[in-house]
């Protein structure tokens, strides 16, 4: 039966490739004998051809089509003079095209109408390239009676065979039963008692390999109950184990309601082993009320797959009254048939201290960053110690420093309540992780410090520890946080230095060099830096650009360029607004770091409105000289829309400055909307009714901001420079690219290509329908009398 199976299976194949094989003779010929007779103008021969073709009987369709699909010659004459696309059913043009241009034949075999098609190209040296000339023959062939010929040949063998071998099987099956099927169903019968009390099996057997087979069963039993005392025994010392840690375990059956808690979960709580039944409102009931709904919600979403982990810092009940702060983490182990979970086992670890520390620091803290100290004395004195015990155990110590990235701007758009939610939520994390690494403090608004001792006497294999150690409390807080029902997705850039004692170092010139590898994190790909002793040279500390900044836009020291941003034609569509520094002392600063300086204090919403006046101020000057004016485009950081009351200054400043006709565009970046995307919303549309041009900045840099866009439209989209990097090497990229511009354009925005530095860029950018360009191969970002000249002259830049 198998190899009846077996040959049905490659029958069809096997029929197929032979016969298009002698189509394919029969073919090449016939394409000769056109060649032949284009060239002596004999269409006769070819008619003959055609007729002895028409003979066969299983050749149902045999035309010869030129480029048009137009039927020359056909072994029906009723085909002929017609389009092959209207009388022959099968027949495909596209098919037709690609056999011409890849100038190779193409057959297809379809088994549910038992046909070959084929689509041969005919070419001639001699013959005419007019629409007339013969292009393609196609046939059809069919396939139904050799094939069933066949089948029913191999049928007529299986019977045969199978007659055979059906009383050779009974015959076999009925020895095989008597010798070893009754005699395993009784070995089988015993099996089932296996590791239970009343296991025995007196019965005899004549084969050697059963009775062996009998022996190992014996043994077996005596093996798993042995096993099984075993596991017991190592479970109660697991058990045992972890309630010696500050974990209490919880393990939760959904389907039942029933839930077990460990010993050590009942007595952080306060209670003795058997005081608390094991109920799931044993737990629900001690939860504190204003925080109940939300740690309910976060575990549902949680089952319901709509997060990845279950973890939730909150208050529970006290037997004696009072609340305390836990963590709470748990992970599904089972589920049913549908995929469903249907049991959950998780820990909890008190972090009351922890929580209370942090609650104390948020009070106090000034936002001085590293000059004003949390716990100052305090890591100072364990920066000491640490150091005497690495030189006293001849191993290295490591000071990490982890800064949180845009915790000003969910400070500011959730406010500060939920923002110190946030904070105590990443404390918990940390101290419940890395508390047996060393110490952990928080400096500052956004800043953590951790001491990790014990990293070795290697000074190489260190710092590959702390690295690690470093490049793991980075993916830990990036895990993403829910507070109040919003989750909040964080990052963060990581400092780390290591000492081995040998040189007694002060600790705040530890602190300082934790600071700058921090530094030179923040414009790293992986977030993560070694301080390293050149890092010192020529080094801009932080606090003193940030001076540098205030003192520079309050005294005007700050400069405008102008980049265009045209369409494929090169007519000025609009121009972005970029901000330049030159300081005396430290020279040229990068963009990138006047915006990162500007966002640690209230800077940002100073300068942005300082280049709002500017642009205003050209907007009149080209107003009053009669000047039909583009849009202007100015950068607003995220951390300034959600400031409280910057609309309103915007409000000022447009009353200052009555401009009348041009609209300024607002440029905002896709992490607007990472927070509070419902204000968010509100906010844009404001905005717009005010007048202003709303466009989105790094769009598709994370896709996950799509769901929040809904109801908001855009002037422009200027797509994630990410999309552009290596896509000239790379097809995939080039399609992933032209999917986030038509989906862009399916949503009404026109999509900016920007850092368009070269003809490839811009011809790929070009193709996939991009509706405007920006990059330094259209124009350099350009001074102000360079973009009035521009503006004044209504020239178009070069593009291509």
């Amino acid at each position: 039966m198998g190899e009846y199976l077996y040959e049905k299976n490659i029958l069809g194949d096997q029929l197929t490739d032979s016969i298009s094989k002698q189509l394919q003779q029969d073919l090449f010929r016939m394409r000769s004998v056109v060649d032949s007779a284009i060239a002596t103008q004999d269409m006769q021969r070819i008619e003959q051809e055609v007729e002895l073709v028409a003979t066969e009987q299983d050749m149902m369709v045999y035309v010869l089509l030129d480029a048009n699909s137009q039927i020359h010659f056909a072994n029906h004459t009723i085909w002929r003079n017609s389009n092959a696309a209207h009388v022959l059913e099968a027949y495909s043009a596209k098919t037709h095209h690609e056999a011409v241009t890849q100038n190779r034949e193409i057959i297809l075999i379809d088994f549910e109408s038992l046909s070959i098609q084929v689509y041969y190209p005919v070419f001639s040296s001699s013959r005419s390239r007019y629409s007339s000339a013969v292009d393609v023959i196609y046939l059809e062939y069919s396939i139904a009676i050799i094939l069933f010929e066949a089948i029913d040949k191999l049928q007529q063998r299986l019977e045969t065979v199978w007659g055979v071998g059906f009383l050779f099987i009974l015959l076999f099956y009925f020895i095989f039963y008597r010798l070893h099927i009754s005699p395993l169903r009784r070995l089988s019968r015993a099996a089932k008692k296996v590791g239970m009390v009343n296991f025995h099996s007196d019965s005899a057997f004549w084969s050697a390999e059963l009775s062996v087979l009998h022996h190992y069963l014996t043994d077996v039993d005596g093996r798993l109950k042995r096993a099984t005392k075993r596991l017991n025994d190592a479970e109660r010392r697991w058990l045992f184990s972890v309630e010696g840690s500050r974990n209490g375990i919880w393990d939760w059956n959904i389907a039942t309601g029933a839930i077990f808690v460990s010993d050590r979960w009942k007595e952080i709580l306060g209670f003795d082993a058997g005081d608390l039944t094991n109920d799931y409102l044993a737990w629900e009931s001690r939860l504190h009320p204003d925080e109940k709904s939300q740690v309910l919600n976060t575990l549902q979403n949680y089952i319901n797959h709509q997060k990845e982990d279950y973890e939730s810092v909150h208050r529970l009940k006290h037997k004696q009254g009072h609340y305390i702060w836990v963590l709470d983490k748990g992970k599904i182990v089972e589920w049913d048939e549908q995929s469903r979970p249907i049991r959950i086992i998780g820990t909890i670890t008190d972090v009351s201290g922890d929580v209370q520390h942090h609650r104390v620091a948020i009070d106090k803290q000034s936002h001085n960053g590293l000059t004003d100290l949390i716990n100052r004395d305090g890591l100072a004195n364990a920066l000491f110690d640490l150091q005497v015990q690495c030189r006293q155990s001849e191993t290295s110590a490591a000071l990490i420093l982890v800064s949180l990235d845009n915790f000003s701007v969910i400070n500011d758009a959730l406010g500060r309540q939920l923002g110190d939610r946030l904070l105590m939520q990443i404390a918990a994390r940390l101290t419940s992780t890395f508390s047996a690494v060393g110490l952990i403090a928080r400096l500052g608004t956004d800043e953590f410090v951790m001491l990790a001792a014990h990293l070795g006497p290697d000074a190489e294999q260190a710092n590959r520890r702390a690295l690690a150690l470093a490049s793991e409390v980075k993916q830990l807080i990036s895990r993403g946080f829910t507070v109040s029902e919003q989750h909040l997705s964080i990052s963060a850039k990581v400092g780390v230095v290591v000492f081995d004692g040998i040189d007694s170092i002060e600790p705040h010139t530890l602190l300082a060099r934790a600071d700058t590898a921090l530094s030179h994190a923040n414009d790293a790909a992986e977030g993560c830096i070694l301080y390293q002793a050149s890092m010192d040279k020529n080094q801009l500390q932080p606090a003193k650009l940030q001076q540098a900044l205030a003192v520079a836009i309050d005294a005007g020291q700050l400069s405008l360029a102008f980049q265009p941003v045209v369409d494929v034609d090169g007519n000025l569509g609009s121009i972005e607004v970029l901000i330049r520094w030159y300081h005396v002392e430290y020279g040229f600063i990068a963009p990138t770091k006047i915006i990162a300086t500007a966002e640690l204090s209230e800077d940002i919403v100073k300068l942005e409105l300082w280049v709002f006046e500017q642009v205003c101020s050209l907007i009149l000057a080209l107003e009053h000289q009669r000047v039909s004016s583009p849009i202007f485009s100015i950068n607003i950081s995220a951390r300034s829309f959600h400031q409280e009351g910057f609309i309103q200054q915007l409000k000022q400043r447009m009353r200052q400055f009555p401009i009348k006709g041009t609209p300024i565009q607002l440029e905002l970046a896709e992490e607007v909307f990472n927070v509070n995307p419902q204000a968010a919303r509100k906010l844009v549309r404001e905005l717009q009714e005010l007048g202003f041009l709303i466009a989105l900045d790094n769009f598709g840099l994370s896709m996950g901001t799509l769901q929040y866009l809904q109801g908001v439209s855009f002037s422009q989209v200027k797509l994630a420079p990410r999309y552009l990097d290596g896509i000239t090497d790379s097809a995939q990229s080039t399609k992933l690219l032209a999917a986030l511009v038509n989906m862009a354009r399916d949503l009404g925005y026109a999509v900016v290509a920007k850092h368009i530095e070269n003809k490839e860029l811009l011809k790929i950018t070009t193709e996939i329908h991009c509706t405007w360009f920006q990059g330094y191969i259209i124009s350099r970002p350009l001074v102000e009398k360079d973009i009035l000249q521009l503006i004044k002259s209504k020239l178009s830049l070069s593009v291509g």
